[in-house]
């Protein structure tokens, strides 16, 4: 992806260590990320499908696979669902360290596939209603 006043590229920029600098052109990266994102889940939206939009039948899962991608941590990662027909609420934070595979087995849930479990899951999360 070329974004303008992000040169260095993504992963070396993300070795971040704190820098101003670098962080600042993440920022830049990722928030054209965002918008590219955003652009998509419009697109979706605008294609009729059964009683909704193609939007209203898809689950768009977004995220990062680090919490602080300098210090390679898996904790806090920032994760979007969209679409699926479900009543998205506000921007949720966990209170304790929580699987994200219950994320995940929350989605295999939600559109009826019923494994039990999913890698480290414990549990749904609750947090996806629709």
């Amino acid at each position: 992806i070329n974004v303008p006043g992000a040169t260095g590229g993504w992963h070396t920029l993300s070795h971040h260590a704190g820098k101003a600098d670098a962080l600042n052109k993440l920022s830049r990266i990722e928030s054209d990320i965002v918008k590219h994102l955003n652009q998509f889940l419009s697109e979706l939206d605008q294609i009729e499908e059964g009683k909704g939009s193609l939007l209203d039948h898809t689950t768009v899962v977004i995220g990062s696979n680090f919490g602080d991608s300098s210090n390679h941590t898996c904790n806090n990662l920032p994760t979007i669902v969209a679409g699926g027909g479900y009543r998205h609420q506000a921007h949720t934070v966990l209170e304790k360290p929580t699987p994200l595979c219950n994320l995940y087995l929350e989605l295999l849930h939600k559109h009826n596939v019923d494994l039990g479990s999913f890698g480290s899951s414990e549990k749904d999360l609750g947090l996806l209603k629709g």
